[in-house]
């Protein structure tokens, strides 16, 4: 319960300093971003079927891993009731993708140079995977997740593909 708390906490004040102080995201460019097919939509497409591969790869890895898996992420319980239920969706399903789009891709991958691309994209993942599991299984597969909207983003460099097909990964996920 207290996860729940701290995560929801984190990213809707991750979400609110990029998006009330510092500015790094605006709704109406999100929604400028939706007539384009060819920038927007395909990688957002293409992105959303890497993840559900990776996904795959995910389950795959704990079918051979099972128990140290399960030892090895961070666990939100939630009864079942339709309050919680709610506020979880809430959090999973919108706030967490423009949550961690912001934080661990925009904020932290930097375009100066090639290796400093590549070493904060390393780092990126890594935070990113270390504040959801522990221990090497549950690190591996969270960085598994987070590929194919960390390689998009570097693709694209737009921010809004990577929050989307994250978004719409969530949606059906959750």
């Amino acid at each position: 319960k207290q996860s729940f708390y701290f995560f929801f906490v984190f990213y809707v004040g991750l979400v609110a300093y990029f998006y009330f102080i510092n500015k790094q995201f605006s709704f109406r460019e999100l929604r400028s971003n939706f007539n384009d097919v060819k920038a927007f939509w395909i990688p957002v497409t293409v992105t959303v079927a890497a993840m559900l591969l990776a996904y795959r790869l995910q389950e795959l890895i704990i079918g051979s891993l099972y128990t140290e898996y399960y030892d090895s992420i961070v666990h939100i319980p939630i009864r079942n009731e339709l309050a919680p239920l709610l506020f979880n969706c809430l959090m999973c399903m919108i706030i967490k993708p423009f949550a961690e789009g912001l934080f661990y891709r925009q904020a932290i991958i930097l375009f100066d140079s090639k290796k400093k691309t590549v070493l904060l994209t390393i780092v990126s993942l890594m935070l990113c995977a270390v504040t959801m599991a522990h221990g090497p299984v549950g690190i591996s597969t969270f960085v598994i997740m987070a590929l194919p909207v960390t390689i998009v983003y570097l693709i694209t460099k737009n921010i809004y593909v990577s929050v989307m097909a994250h978004f719409l990964f969530e949606f059906y996920n959750t």
